[in-house]
Parts: structure tokens; sequence; C-alpha cells
């Protein structure tokens, strides 16, 4: 019976991964503010996660129903509220330290719709490390297979770690050099039209700002700008294969990837595409 249900959920997981379209890509959203150590900088991170569930369009999922899984350093020390994380469908952490294994990172992974990765250290008062960051880089597999099967991103400022945003390919985005600051943003024509304000309150400005981004591919939508600084950025619908990011169809070698990610994993898959349907 057992072996029945196995080579089942090995199917199951190939149809999820071979499937083309958006059914099953994901979404990711990418800021050089750490939105969450600043109480939230008044509702931008709502903003981001109703844009990253797909809200006002066809293939929503309901706020009650986004689960919400936050990393952290382990042992983790200083984060700031998590209020606005915890207004959706259930929020789960995960320590990442010496002996977490890239099982439970998949297990972690197959119970939410949305990762969230919070800043770096050297953004001041934020407690993500970078031993932390080189642990989440060391599962970019994963993150690849949660990614095409439907699940979404939100990464926070890296501050002056270049490597932070390492668990995506380094053909998708690429963080620019520290900057300083906490007035002069502005929200683009398609910032301003998912919700980001910066006026009063302001969303984006009286609040420090630590990265920009140097190089992104080209499908990623800019939000926000200060000057030729680009500061936050996003992408919906994409799929990650051959080294890039796209909003093309799902790649073969996704379908390969996801075969290890074992039952439960696929499960928690299954689940989010149900759930976007």
């Amino acid at each position: 019976m057992l072996k029945k249900i196995m080579m089942g959920a090995a199917a199951l997981a190939l149809s999820v991964t071979t499937l083309s379209g958006a059914a099953n890509a994901g979404s990711i959203y990418l800021t050089g503010h750490d939105v969450l150590l600043h109480s939230n900088q008044n509702g931008y991170s709502t903003v981001i996660l109703d844009w990253l569930r797909g809200a006002g369009t066809g293939s929503e999922i309901a706020a009650g129903s986004y689960r919400v899984g936050l990393v952290l350093s382990d042992p983790a020390a200083g984060f700031a509220s998590t209020t606005t994380l915890d207004d959706y469908g259930g929020l789960t952490t995960l320590g990442l330290g010496a002996g977490t294994t890239a099982g439970a990172f998949t297990a972690f992974l197959g119970a939410i719709d949305v990762l969230v990765v919070p800043s770096h250290t050297s953004c001041g008062g934020c407690a993500f490390t970078t031993a932390a960051s080189d642990i989440l880089n060391g599962f970019s597999a994963e993150v690849t297979s949660f990614f095409n099967a439907g699940g979404d991103i939100w990464g926070n400022s890296s501050a002056t770690l270049a490597s932070f945003y390492g668990f995506l390919p380094p053909s998708a985005v690429a963080t620019g050099t520290s900057i300083g600051g906490s007035t002069g943003f502005a929200a683009t024509a398609a910032g301003v039209a998912i919700g980001i304000t910066d006026g009063s309150p302001s969303m984006i400005n009286g609040f420090p700002t630590h990265n920009r981004f140097s190089s992104f591919d080209p499908d990623f939508t800019v939000f926000e700008t200060r000057g030729d600084e680009v500061i936050s950025i996003g992408i919906r619908d994409a799929t990650i294969g051959g080294g890039g990011i796209g909003t093309s169809d799902v790649p073969e070698p996704a379908s390969m990837t996801l075969l290890g990610a074992g039952l439960a994993g696929v499960i928690g898959l299954v689940r989010r595409r149900r759930a976007a349907a």
C-alpha cells in the first residue's frame, strides 16, 4: 500500500511541475527596505503580500488561506514584530542552523505558500545573519522546486551582503552597492497601481533603506526607485530553469528536482495549486 502511495506521489509531483503556464508558477518581491524591522512601514508589507498572493486577479489565493513561512537565524535574536504576517493564513518559522537538513527545509516549504526572508544583519538592527543566509543559499534547489510549483518569495534587504539573494539564479538578480538615507524614494506607475504610497503616510520615505538592485532579469517589474537607483522589484507567474528566471513555461529540470521533495512536500505543493486555481 505504501509503495502505491509513493508511486502516486511521484507521478503527481511530475504532473505538477511539467504543466505549463501560470497555474504552477511563482511570484517574487525583492526590496532594499528592511520592511519588517520598521513595523511594516505603514502597511507596505500588506501591499507586498497581497500582490504576491494575486489579490484582485483570477488566481487570487484568499488571505486567510495564504500560509506565511519566515526563515530566521538559529538562534533568532532581535527580530521585529510579525503582526502583519500573522494576519494571513498562519505563520510558520524555521531557524536555519548548522543542523538544518534539506528534508527539514523541504517539509517547511511544503507547509507554506510564501517564503519570507528578513533583512541581513548589516542593515543595523536586523537579525538574519550571514551564516543563515549561506544556509538558505545552499537550499537553492529546494527553493526552485517550491517556486516552480507555485510558491512565492519575499526577500527583504541584502544591505552590504552581496550573496544575500543567492537562493535565486545569479542571472535573475544581483544586489547593488549598499546605499544610505531614508528619503527620495518614489513609487513607479506600477508601484502606485499595486498600492504603494509615497505621500502621507508614506510606505517608502522616512524609513532607512540599504540596497539597490544593479541588475535583474528584464521580466521583473520595477516598483520603486530613487533617481536612477532601483529599490524594489517583482516578478509574477515566473519559473526558474536553465540558470535563469522568466515568465515562460515550467522548465524540464524542475520536474526532476521536485521528485525528491517527498510525500509531505508534494501534498503542500498540490494545496498551493488548488488554492490558486
